[in-house]
């Protein structure tokens, strides 16, 4: 029960400071928190591999006490380390201390998963003998740890999450405590640090205030916020500012520290009342989408504050329906502060709807004049909490196709973006009009760009409209006209400027090329930029650079990035994902390969060699990256078939680590010898491969089904897969124990260590590839390891 309880704990503190994280730094940063822990697990299996003494010989049970209330203890003294270290990293170069933090960052995140993980390898080493039910109990706290964040994150926040992580953490302290009469005492102690830190939990940010990288932080202070509230995606902050019309008030609200935001004008006195006040066109950008279209039907995909709404109100729209993921979003609209967004959401034309916008539009069956999305950026990893870096499912080529599908004989497709994306939609445009049938794609579209902010740097903002049918010369002279008066305003107002249109498409244009080349890829090939279509499979749209690209300029370039502007600005132009990937991944290897390396070499030195080390090495990696291949691409998979992130995570993190925790607990049946390791390793060869050939079949077509029923399906589907995927590492391990005891701890490190190369190396290949080839990849690394302990051995599971 201690070992649930610390597994639960050490989970729900990696995923609440993935999320911290997430507002401190940005999104992409936040992934390193996934990493950074595991190495520390990698680190502690070294350790425990490496000192006889702790291995061996202290008492068990007032060891694991001790660490369980070191976790708790160091879990609040690394978070307020953290909000203490003023570490920038996009101004890594800018500044020489960043160099300094950095380091010092990393080690504050990982200092709680080195004690955590110091007691489980010594668990795993002491109880090999029953390392099915260990590594069960593990695995299923991992389980309840990924569900209780759904739970926790919401009512707590970020830092009374970490606070309840370590909570536990000193309540799996009071479980492992002895019974002798020091034993007591020190459980009484670890009961009294769970009530203190649940205490602290209940006061959350007041308590512990998470403070956001200078980087990050605006350049004018805002005022305290009138509303904060957390899910398992974001955080969101309402303040009220002045707008630039004399006497009138907005409200933002700021998601995840200033990643994103969205709101609206005060509307209080009524939504009509409102237009009223405010006739003139072009005060809605968006209208643009409405030309021509005396009562359109409209759908806005990532309707945030509602803005969107308004302005298709004003065009008399016979019906809006409004979907947005985020349900803080909704909620903050719709009900908390109806009264200032003047009942928007209530009108009768207007139906809000809480979903991933790509899920709603293949379950609709509804044809719109109109689907509007405007700048729904966020850079958010949101379906599962960072293990994936920006998927943009409403992007890709196929769900071109599929609002060319629901959209009218006449409808059109409006769509804002920073201007160094105007050419990738391009690109996915003309390929979802080829594989419609739909013929050139020349006369269908339309693009534009405001002024940037920033000298010599691509416009944050610009336009892309889309219409099914031929755009008339009429009809691209209303457009011309009506987006020319959009402008920046300032003391020397700039207006905006037309990138492509219909009958003007600016001849040897990058957007020109794009229609006019016989051959796509031959454009593709010839720029620097990533111009192919992001699809289902590989669904990065926000990835702007080849990997091929990537240069020693590019990593100097993307850390000289100083101030919020520049900062933000660089998520849209510069390859921070990829550098950030690449980052983590030369810093996993290096570590990974020090601390393997060093055990096997003192184990030789001792005279303690085991004959089989370099077969353990190849088992027990190629376990790790399999694993984490396999669960990375099934949360893709899954996350648009789920629709919502909290769903994506409890339902298919949880529900396989749960499936695998109770399978590993049937582990001994199998035999702890090389017989017992093939029949493991290939049921999960067996069983992976056909739900990786009919799953996306089999979710295609229930994807019509209610939640509930898609819920329950996604269980079935991960039962059978968790179930093979439980039985591998217990029994290899049990191999490990009968042949070469010390490097128990070592092969539980190792595993931990290529799970993190794995989870980089996923996520590039998924960017690269695609994730089909991240599954076959995971096929392979079962393969490898089937062969590496497939031989016979009189070891046997006691």
């Amino acid at each position: 029960m201690g070992l649930l309880l610390l597994s639960l704990a050490t989970l729900l503190l990696e995923l609440s400071l993935t999320r911290v994280m997430s507002v401190a730094l940005w999104y992409h940063f936040g992934f390193l928190v996934i990493s950074t822990a595991l190495l520390g697990f990698g680190a502690a299996g070294v350790t425990v591999a490496t000192w006889r003494w702790l291995r061996e010989e202290v008492p068990l049970d007032a060891t694991l006490t001790a660490l369980g209330a070191l976790f708790a203890g160091v879990s609040i003294a690394s978070f307020r380390l953290q909000q203490a270290i003023p570490f920038d990293p996009f101004a890594l170069l800018a500044e020489p201390r960043q160099i300094l933090w950095m380091p010092l960052y990393y080690l504050a995140v990982a200092a709680p998963f080195y004690a955590s993980g110091l007691a489980i390898a010594l668990l795993f080493t002491r109880g090999v003998r029953d390392i099915g039910r260990l590594y069960a109990f593990d695995l299923v706290g991992a389980a309840a740890g990924c569900a209780a964040v759904a739970i926790v994150m919401p009512a707590l926040g970020g830092a009374g999450s970490v606070a309840v992580a370590a909570a536990i953490g000193a309540l799996s302290a009071v479980v492992f405590a002895p019974s002798s009469p020091r034993g007591r005492l020190a459980g009484a102690l670890a009961l009294g640090l769970a009530l203190g830190l649940g205490a602290l939990a209940s006061r959350g940010e007041s308590a512990m205030p998470i403070t956001a990288t200078p980087g990050k932080r605006p350049p004018r202070p805002l005022p305290p916020p009138l509303y904060t509230a957390w899910n398992t995606f974001s955080k969101v902050a309402v303040f009220e500012l002045p707008t630039k019309r004399e006497g009138l008030r907005k409200r933002v609200m700021l998601i995840d520290g200033g990643t994103a935001a969205t709101g609206i004008r005060d509307l209080r006195g009524g939504v009509r009342a409102a237009l009223a006040r405010v006739p003139d066109d072009h005060a809605y950008p968006s209208g643009v989408a409405y030309l021509g279209k005396p009562r359109p039907r409209v759908l806005v995909l990532g309707s945030g504050g509602g803005s969107e709404v308004l302005d298709a109100l004003h065009f008399g729209a016979a019906s809006i329906t409004a979907v947005e993921i985020n349900p803080l979003i909704n909620d903050i609209g719709a009900r908390l502060m109806r009264d200032f967004w003047g009942d928007l959401f209530a009108e009768s034309t207007v139906h809000l709807v809480t979903d991933e916008a790509r899920s709603f539009v293949r379950r609709s069956r509804d044809q719109y004049d109109a689907i509007v999305s405007s700048h729904t950026i966020s850079n958010a990893a949101v379906a599962s909490g960072a293990l994936s870096l920006s998927e943009n499912y409403t992007l890709t080529r196929e769900a071109f196709e599929e609002y060319l599908d629901h959209l009218g004989p006449d409808g059109t497709l409006f769509l804002t973006r920073p201007e160094a994306q105007i050419p990738r939609l391009f690109s996915t445009a003309r390929e979802a009009f080829a594989r419609r049938g739909l013929g050139d794609a020349a006369r269908h579209l339309l693009a534009w760009r405001l002024p940037s902010q920033l000298p010599g740097r691509p416009s944050f903002a610009a336009g892309f409209l889309l219409q099914r049918s031929p755009m008339s010369d009429e009809k691209v002279r209303q457009i011309r006209d009506f987006i020319e008066r959009e402008q920046v305003p300032g003391e020397d107002p700039q207006r905006a400027e037309v990138l492509y249109a219909p009958g003007d498409p600016h001849p040897g244009s990058l957007l020109h090329r794009l229609l006019s080349a016989a051959d796509p890829s031959t454009v593709y090939a010839a720029e620097p930029a990533l111009l192919e279509p992001a699809t289902d499979d590989r669904p990065f749209f926000n990835q702007h650079t080849r990997w091929s690209s990537l240069t020693p300029a590019t990593f100097l370039d993307l850390f000289r990035q100083k101030g919020y502007l520049a900062g933000r600005m660089a998520l849209e132009d510069r390859p921070v994902a990829e550098v950030t990937l690449v980052m983590v991944l030369l810093q996993s290897c290096l570590v990974a390969a020090f601390c393997i390396l060093i055990p096997l070499w003192r184990s030789s030195r001792g005279g303690q060699a085991a004959p089989s080390r370099l077969r353990f090495l190849t088992y027990f990696s190629a376990l790790g990256l399999g694993f984490i291949f396999v669960e990375i691409a099934l949360l893709q998979r899954f996350s648009l078939f789920l629709g919502q992130p909290v769903y994506t995570l409890a339902v298919v993190l949880a529900g396989l680590l749960l499936w695998t925790g109770v399978d590993s607990a049937l582990a001994a049946r199998l035999g702890g010898d090389r017989g017992g390791v093939r029949r493991a390793v290939g049921a999960a060869l067996v069983v992976g491969s056909a739900v990786a050939l009919f799953a996306p079949a089999v979710l295609s077509l229930a994807l019509g089904l209610p939640l509930p029923l898609r819920i329950a399906l996604s269980l079935a589907l991960l039962a059978p897969l968790g179930i093979a995927l439980g039985m591998p590492f217990p029994t290899g391990l049990a191999i490990v124990q009968a042949e070469a005891p010390s490097l128990v701890p070592w092969a539980w490190g190792t595993n931990c260590f290529f799970t993190v190369i794995g989870t980089v190396s996923a996520q590039i290949l998924g960017m690269a590839f695609g994730f089909r080839v991240v599954l076959a990849l995971a096929g392979l690394c079962y393969l490898a390891a089937l062969l590496a302990l497939g031989s016979r051995s009189r070891a046997t599971l006691r």
